[in-house]
C-alpha cells in the first residue's frame, strides 16, 4: 500500500547514493523520463540522464551529506530544474515546468548507507498566477506613474493659468535679474570692506607720525621710511583709485539695469497706446543680456523712434518670449540679431540666431499650447502660443523658419495703426513661459 500510494503522489521523488548514482525514482519522475531510461535507470549516474543539470544537483546533494541538512531550491530562485513539462489540468496546455525542491538526507536502515531524497514538486500553476499578477502589478504602476505625470502636467497648466494674469510682462526675468543686481553688489560691497581697511591703516600711519613728530625729530625720516613698509603705504595708494572705480563702475551697472526694467515693465493703463518698439527692443535686448550672456546681442534699426500702435504690455510679452527662445537656445560665442524696418505702414521684426535651431518634426506643434521640448518643470510650452495670439490679435502675422543645427528665423510683421473699429478687444496679455 505504501508503495502504490509512493507512486501515486503528484511530487517527484528521486534517491541518489554518495556517488550520485540513482536508486530509486517513482513514476513522477519515471513518465517524464526519455523511454529508453524508464527501465534501466537503476544504478545510472545522475549526469548520465540529466547531464544540464547535474553540476547544479551535485552541488545541493553534496551539501545535504556533508551537512546532514535539508537544501531547499524555490522557483524564483531556479525555476526549471530538471527538463520536465506540465500540462493543465483543464485545457491540457503543455508548459515548461515551475518546480521547487528540497533534498534530505536519509539512510538505509539494514546496513545503514547514506542516501539523499530528491522532492520535486509542480508548481507551474502557482508560479504562472504569480506572474500574471505581477504583471498586472506592473501594469497597474504604469499607469498609475502615467496618471500622476499627467495630472502634475494638468496641475501646473492649471496653476500657470490662474498665475498668468497676475504676473508682469516681465516676470519671467525676475530671478535672473535680481542675481545679475546682486552681483555687482556683492563685489562693490567687498570693494568698501577692503578700502575701509585701507582707510583705518591710513589713519594708523598719520596718527604715528603726529606722534612721533612731537617727541623726536632727528630720526624722523628712517621712521617714516619704516612706517610706510609695515603699512603697505605703496600699495594703498596704487589700489585705492582703481577700488573706487570699480565701485563706481558696479553702481552704474545696477542703475542701468534697474532702469531698463523699469522702463519695460508692462504699463499701468491697458488697450491701444503708442509704443517706440525700437526702443522697447533696445530695452529688452538689455534685460536678456543681463540674464544670458552667452551670446552676442544686436538690435539694428532706423535711429528714427518707430511708433506702433498696441498694446504695449501684450507685444512686449510676445517679443520678450521670441527673444528669450532665441536666447536660451545659444550657447558658446553664438549670436541673437534684432532687426527692425518700417514700410508700407508696417513694422518688421526679425530675430536670428546661430543656436541649436528646431527639428522638422517639432516645428508643426510649436505654437500648441503646452508643448515643450524642455525637461519637466523648466518650461510649461506657453510662451509661442501667447506670442502667437498676441500678434494675431493685433492683426499681425509670425513666420518661423528653423534648421537643426544652424540656428532659427523668426519674422513678425504688425500694423503701425490698428483699425479702430476692429472687434478685437485689447487687454494685457498673459505672460506665458517661453519655448525651447
Amino acid at each position: 500500500m505504501f508503495e502504490q500510494l509512493v507512486e501515486k503522489l503528484p511530487v517527484g521523488i528521486c534517491v541518489v547514493d554518495e556517488e550520485y548514482r540513482l536508486v530509486y525514482l517513482n513514476a513522477f519522475f519515471i513518465d517524464r523520463m526519455q523511454a529508453e531510461w524508464r527501465k534501466s535507470y537503476p544504478g545510472e549516474l545522475l549526469e548520465t540522464l540529466f547531464p544540464e543539470q547535474a553540476k547544479f544537483l551535485k552541488r545541493r546533494i553534496k551539501s545535504v551529506f556533508v551537512l546532514q541538512h535539508p537544501s531547499f531550491s524555490y522557483w524564483e530562485q531556479r525555476p526549471h530544474i530538471f527538463p520536465f513539462r506540465s500540462s493543465r489540468p483543464i485545457t491540457g496546455e503543455e508548459t515548461q515546468m515551475y518546480q521547487n525542491m528540497e533534498i534530505v538526507p536519509i539512510k538505509e536502515k539494514t546496513n545503514g548507507r547514506r542516501l539523499a531524497c530528491i522532492f520535486l514538486q509542480d508548481v507551474t500553476a502557482q508560479a504562472s498566477y504569480f506572474k500574471t499578477q505581477q504583471k498586472l502589478s506592473e501594469a497597474l504602476k504604469r499607469e498609475h506613474k502615467a496618471q500622476q505625470q499627467l495630472i502634475r502636467k494638468l496641475d501646473s497648466a492649471q496653476s500657470q493659468l490662474i498665475q498668468a494674469e497676475k504676473m508682469a510682462s516681465t516676470g519671467q526675468l525676475a530671478a535672473g535679474i535680481a542675481h545679475e543686481i546682486n552681483n555687482p553688489i556683492g563685489f562693490v560691497q567687498a570693494n568698501l570692506n577692503t578700502l575701509q581697511q585701507y582707510s583705518e591703516h591710513l589713519l594708523q600711519l598719520c596718527d604715528a607720525i603726529n606722534t612721533r613728530l612731537q617727541d623726536e625729530r632727528d630720526e624722523l625720516k628712517d621712521f617714516i621710511s619704516a612706517l610706510r613698509d609695515e603699512h603697505h603705504y605703496d600699495l594703498l595708494r596704487e589700489d585705492m583709485g582703481d577700488l573706487i572705480s570699480e565701485s563706481e563702475d558696479g553702481l552704474k551697472r545696477v542703475h542701468d539695469i534697474v532702469q531698463n526694467l523699469k522702463q519695460f515693465a508692462l504699463e499701468e493703463k491697458t488697450g491701444l497706446q503708442t509704443l517706440d518698439i525700437s526702443e522697447a527692443t533696445h530695452q529688452l535686448m538689455q534685460l536678456i543680456s543681463a540674464q544670458y550672456k552667452t551670446p552676442t546681442y544686436r538690435v539694428q534699426c532706423a535711429s528714427e523712434p518707430i511708433r506702433l500702435q498696441c498694446d504695449p504690455g501684450a507685444v512686449k510679452q510676445a517679443l520678450m518670449n521670441v527673444v528669450m527662445n532665441a536666447a536660451q537656445s545659444v550657447s558658446g560665442s553664438g549670436w541673437v540679431n534684432v532687426q527692425l524696418a518700417e514700410q508700407d505702414d508696417m513694422v518688421t521684426i526679425k530675430i536670428m540666431d546661430n543656436g541649436c535651431g528646431i527639428s522638422q518634426e517639432n516645428m508643426k506643434k510649436i505654437f500648441t499650447p503646452f508643448f515643450t521640448t524642455k525637461p519637466e518643470g523648466q518650461g510649461q510650452g506657453l510662451g509661442l502660443s501667447v506670442a502667437y495670439t498676441a500678434i494675431e490679435r493685433h492683426n499681425g502675422n509670425i513666420h518661423i523658419n528653423s534648421s537643426p543645427g544652424r540656428g532659427t528665423v523668426v519674422v513678425i510683421r504688425l500694423p503701425l495703426r490698428q483699425d479702430k473699429n476692429s472687434p478685437q478687444e485689447f487687454a494685457s496679455e498673459s505672460p506665458g513661459e517661453s519655448f525651447g
